[in-house]
């Protein structure tokens, strides 16, 4: 279980870089030259996460929360056919979260819905087009 978790750290660390917009060359981009636009990119998303920063749990910790209780659900059934009612549901509600936690680290690194639409937004305002995010 310790291996496992280590592993999902390291995962969760080697995502860590994120994505961010690709843009297109267009003439805009072409007159900005690759400095100036990254740099736009970046005061666009810095503007985007404060303007949605809101109270509510990160989207690892909600995919920690669900993989867990999804996990003792699981185990649950599995105890009641086997018998070990105990052993399985604790079990299992582990094996959720170590899942849950690998989910959210992954889903962490992407921007949210929201960023990602203020962002463009932002963007398409300076005169730059968004291919997609990477």
């Amino acid at each position: 279980m310790k291996r496992l978790f280590l592993l999902v750290a390291a995962v969760a660390l080697a995502a860590c870089a994120g994505q961010k917009p690709k843009l297109y060359p267009n003439d805009r981009y072409k007159m900005a030259g690759p400095e100036v636009a990254d740099a736009d990119v970046k005061e666009c998303m810095t503007e985007a996460k404060h303007f949605v920063k809101a109270n509510r749990l990160s989207p690892a910790a909600e995919k920690t929360t669900w993989g867990a209780a999804t996990g003792a659900a699981m185990g649950l059934v599995l105890g009641l056919i086997t018998g070990d009612l105990e052993r399985t549901v604790s079990s299992g509600a582990a094996m959720g979260e170590v899942g849950g936690a690998a989910s959210g680290a992954h889903a962490a690194t992407r921007p949210d819905e929201l960023e990602r639409a203020f962002t463009e937004r932002c963007l398409a305002e300076k005169g730059y087009s968004v291919l997609g995010w990477r």
